[in-house]
């Protein structure tokens, strides 16, 4: 596997490309600069996409009452650099709404 060097973190990360659903297919990054802390980062996908991605991570990897927290380009680039917390549980419609309500929270220029 190859790796390169993020430029928005600076570490080394990974790129890859899984299938979500029959014929849904998702782009993303990982990086774990510490032991305990990795960034995830999917590339151009809708909260229900995102939800479905995030409930598999949640409940496979990280489950309750480790949280898997959340970001969107659209908040980091209006300066909220806080992240939100997963729902520690539910299901991909309950996620994609707390995904949902994150963007309706940010205010664009």
């Amino acid at each position: 596997m190859d790796y390169r060097i993020s430029g928005i973190h600076s570490v080394p990360v990974l790129d890859f490309e899984i299938e979500l659903a029959s014929g849904v297919w998702i782009d993303g990054t990982a990086s774990m600069p510490r032991p305990d802390y990795a960034y995830i980062t999917l590339t151009d996908v809708t909260a229900g996409e995102a939800a479905v991605f995030a409930r598999w991570l949640r409940d496979s990897f990280v489950p309750a009452p480790h949280l898997v927290w959340f970001a969107s380009s659209l908040a980091v680039a209006n300066g909220d650099q806080d992240p939100w917390p997963l729902p520690a549980e539910g299901r991909d419609e309950d996620i994609a709404a707390e995904l949902r309500r994150h963007l309706a929270s940010v205010e664009t220029p």
